[in-house]
């Protein structure tokens, strides 16, 4: 893991305020305490944890190779030479050293960093209390949302709420399970507390709010199955936001900030320096023509013919998450599938500037269908109901409501929940976690091995659930007892 010292944290931010930096007191002479005084301050120790969030260590790139690539849902075009890294993840073969599993390690715990370096002097600083509520509260929602998807990742991992040196990072253990998700849901339910509702100040919109910070405790305590506690943290949030009519809005750039989006990381092209994304040039075909121009991608990422298949007839969102034929010239037409959701070509390179949504309010519809579903089979429909918010999703989507003569059991309803949030959840690196928590997981996994790869092999085994930690971190530490790698690898 990259460790990030005071100094070097401080360095960065003070760097991008302008010429003053050269009348202030050495970079490798600041501290949190000497650099946090001002509102403007802790703005910028704010701004570099969303900052985080762009990496290609994390949302950026490689989130949605460890989330999305691992799964079902997509795998790569490419297979040979730096690619076969990605191959490993979506064949069951990585290896301790593979640099996706590593850098994904790593860019959480940038972020983690960067949150702790504020909350360390948040409580204490002489800033006013509606500024330093907010600030408290973005650097704990995303604080637990890196934990979360650490532990959902990683299992056992340091737990880490306080700026520290290198040497005493080196002192890590790794943390139980149950305490790590404690922790995540003590600072959602202080974030939730802290932060507005909504922004009046235009540049502070997409910052994190307090129904970002319910939304993403009631899907951190569904992940634990603690499903009463899930049904009551997100019924409020059901009546804060809404479903947006036509759902290819969700992913135009202009639109990333809606009225369905509880939390997006933003990507903004065409600025200096560059605020955007390399999504496009990732997912496209390797010779792709949009717009009367030809571009050459990756084409990784790359949806598989299993997902394709499980989109029922007249689903719009299919035509709008993907597509199944390309042009590489203006007459070419080429079978093959790609990501849409993201087709934002970039002004320059790496620099496309669609918006990547973490969490949104079909996903809390969902979310509270199947908290209800967990406590009891009830066959109702309307508002509030586990049918009517899974109707809600189906309906916009162009799809009859689900009755119960559909689905006239638990089971059933549990799998159609399931199968919903694959294909409106597409592509939004939801689906690994779905199958890891999902007691059919394993198997619907070894399954697509057979039928997209005719593979018969690697035997997939629960351990599988977990990436293993970072051979850098266990070489690291070098601590066998308190910190081991995980089972299998």
């Amino acid at each position: 893991m990259k460790r990030y010292t005071v100094a070097a944290f401080i360095a960065m931010l003070i760097t991008s305020c302008g010429k003053d930096f050269i009348n202030l007191t050495p970079p490798s002479n600041q501290t949190t305490t000497t650099f946090f005084k001002t509102v403007t301050d802790f703005q910028q120790g704010v701004n570099a944890i969303y900052d985080g969030l762009q990496s290609t260590q994390t949302y950026g790139k490689t989130y949605y190779y460890l989330m999305e690539v691992r799964s079902d849902n997509t795998d790569i075009w490419d297979r040979g030479a730096l690619a076969g890294l990605a191959s490993q993840l979506d064949l069951f073969t990585e290896v301790t050293t593979n640099n996706f599993i590593s850098d994904g390690y790593a860019g959480a715990y940038v972020i983690i960093a960067r949150a702790n370096a504020v909350l360390d002097q948040v409580d204490a600083a002489a800033i006013p209390d509606d500024a330093k509520k907010q600030f408290k509260g973005e650097a704990l929602f995303l604080r637990a949302l890196s934990y979360f998807n650490l532990v959902r990742l990683y299992g056992k991992v340091p737990l880490v709420t306080k700026l520290e040196t290198t040497t005493q990072a080196q002192g890590h253990k790794r943390t139980a399970v149950t305490d790590i998700y404690a922790q995540i849901e003590a600072d959602l339910g202080n974030a939730a507390s802290l932060l507005p509702a909504s922004y009046t100040n235009p540049n502070d919109v997409g910052r994190a709010t307090g129904g970002s910070a319910a939304g993403l405790l009631g899907k951190v305590l569904i992940t634990e199955k603690k499903w009463a506690a899930a049904t009551a943290v997100l019924k409020p949030v059901l009546n804060a936001y809404t479903l947006l009519p036509d759902y290819a809005d969700l992913y135009k750039p202009a639109n990333a900030v809606n009225p369905e989006v509880l939390f997006t990381v933003r990507f903004k092209k065409g600025l200096t320096p560059s605020e955007g994304n390399n999504f496009f040039a990732d997912m496209v075909p390797v010779s792709f023509f949009y717009n009367g121009i030809q571009y050459g991608g990756s084409n990784n990422n790359r949806p598989t013919k299993d997902l394709v298949a499980t989109y029922e007839k007249g689903d719009k969102r299919l035509g709008i998450s993907l597509d199944t034929v390309y042009y590489t010239n203006s007459t070419g037409l080429q079978k093959g599938n790609y990501v849409k959701k993201y087709l934002d070509p970039p002004g320059a390179t790496n620099d496309g500037g669609s918006s990547f949504p973490v969490l949104r309010y079909a996903d809390i519809l969902l979310l509270y269908a199947e908290a209800l579903n967990e406590q009891g089979y009830n066959g109702a429909d309307g508002p509030g109901t586990a049918f009517g918010s899974l109707n809600q999703v189906r309906q916009r989507a162009g799809l009859t409501p689900k009755t119960v003569a559909d689905l006239p059991d638990q089971q059933r309803f549990r799998d159609a929940i399931f199968r919903e949030r694959r294909v409106e959840l597409a592509f939004e690196n939801d689906r690994w976690f779905d199958l890891a928590r999902y007691p059919k997981g394993i198997d619907i996994m070894q399954d697509h091995l057979l039928k997209e790869y005719n593979l018969t092999s690697p035997k997939l085994t629960a351990y599988r659930l977990l990436f293993p930690i970072p051979q850098s971190e266990i070489n690291i530490h070098n601590d066998p007892v308190n910190f081991p790698q995980n089972d299998g690898y």
